[in-house]
């Protein structure tokens, strides 16, 4: 009785599996017919900022989510070991160019070898490397913002020591993003840069209109998709209100042009 029971619910069950198979299931493109693709927001502009050098940060104004302009110091060193350095580089050419102007005079006077007028010049420029190489160092005890924009996350806190190529924080623009999503690759026959693409985000429950900037130029072969990226500009960010965050998520609807039929 038991063993008749166990096959029923298996015969049943190939059967409902069997439905979905020739139904198509819940799949990718049943949720295309109602405009249900899944779609990430990324910043145009986004980087993570990391450490040029080995040292201990001395300052980090900034947390997650302030605002920043170009060029604003976001992360600051302790370099008085390199300011100190860069000092005695630059001293020992000062004394490296007056060593050349006292060997050209001696020369002009027949005083002096040729060989030694040019071991002077040999190490005035032996030492303007190295001058210039303390002070690349010294540039580098601060980290300056390259663009616009707001704090992402920070990895490392003030009075830490951090090691070079540690990673410090990131950052990204909030002015614009790009909103990527995967079509079927059937699309294509009709799917063009500039048609708008109606967004949904999840996060906030607002609409926006993007545009499709650029089709990859490579379809993944198992699941016949692409990946479609559209811009979308950010509307609050000059205003420093928070519309649109990197990293947000939603679901986007692409309708084709007149006639091209239903996707």
């Amino acid at each position: 009785m038991r063993v008749n029971a166990l096959r029923h619910l298996g015969l049943l069950w190939l059967a409902l599996c069997s439905g979905m198979a020739l139904a198509g299931g819940p799949t990718a493109a049943a949720r295309e017919d109602v405009g249900g693709l899944r779609a990430q927001l990324m910043a145009v502009r986004y980087a993570v900022l990391t450490s040029e050098l080995a040292g201990r940060i001395s300052s980090m104004p900034l947390r997650e989510g302030q605002r920043f302009k170009a060029g604003d110091v976001l992360v600051s060193y302790d370099c008085s070991l390199n300011r100190a350095r860069q000092t005695r580089a630059e001293q020992a050419e000062l004394a490296a160019r007056k060593k050349l102007e006292v060997a050209e005079q001696l020369d002009a006077l027949k005083s002096i070898s040729r060989a030694d007028v040019e071991q002077a010049r040999a190490a005035l420029a032996v030492a303007g490397a190295e001058s210039g190489m303390e002070r690349v160092m010294v540039r580098r005890c601060s980290v300056s913002a390259p663009f616009a924009g707001r704090v992402g996350e920070t990895f490392v806190r003030a009075a830490e020591h951090v090691a070079e190529g540690k990673e410090l924080l990131s950052v990204y623009d909030d002015s614009a993003f790009e909103v990527q999503t995967i079509v079927p690759s059937r699309w294509l026959a009709w799917l063009k840069p500039g048609m708008p693409m109606q967004l949904t985000v999840d996060e906030t429950g607002q609409r926006h209109v993007a545009r499709v900037q650029r089709i990859a130029g490579s379809i993944d072969p198992v699941s016949q998709s692409v990946k479609v990226i559209g811009r979308l500009d950010n509307p609050a960010s000059g205003r420093g209100e928070v519309v649109l965050l990197h990293g947000m998520s939603g679901s986007v609807r692409i309708d084709p042009p007149t006639g091209a039929g239903k996707p």
